[in-house]
């Protein structure tokens, strides 16, 4: 089965249904950091759960929330909207960008998706972090 990236919104709404496989996205972190890097966004990643692991943690996933706490952290819509659609527009637009993923039209397709999801939830004023699951 395979964790998966996906939006979470505060408060939840309804209509904001991400519909798209979220394993690519997580598969793509990294090379997604870095092309928001270099067009001066704010990382992909930065958007979801950044606390450090304790180096002596050695359990479960599932048992991390236990040692760090409650991760109540949520962020702005139109600052999570800057990140993706400047990354779906360099992925479209610039080869060099776009080689950097695996799959780069799968990546924009996810991307997109999330975006429009985004936009909904924007409209109910709600903010919005990503969570792995």
């Amino acid at each position: 089965m395979g964790a998966e990236l996906f939006p979470v919104f505060n408060p939840r709404v309804a209509g904001a249904s991400f519909d798209a496989d979220g394993k690519i996205l997580l598969r793509e972190h990294a090379a997604l950091d870095s092309i928001a890097r270099d067009l001066n966004l704010t990382p992909f990643t930065a958007f979801g759960d950044n606390r450090e692991v304790p180096e002596d943690f050695d359990g479960d996933p599932d048992e991390l929330d236990e040692v760090l706490g409650e991760w109540n952290e949520w962020f702005s819509i139109d600052e999570g909207l800057k990140t993706i659609e400047g990354l779906v527009e360099a992925i479209r637009s610039d080869l060099d960008m776009a080689e950097r993923l695996e799959e780069p039209d799968h990546v924009r397709s996810h991307l997109e998706c999330l975006a429009a999801c985004l936009r909904i939830a924007r409209e109910e004023n709600a903010q919005f972090r990503l969570e792995i699951a």
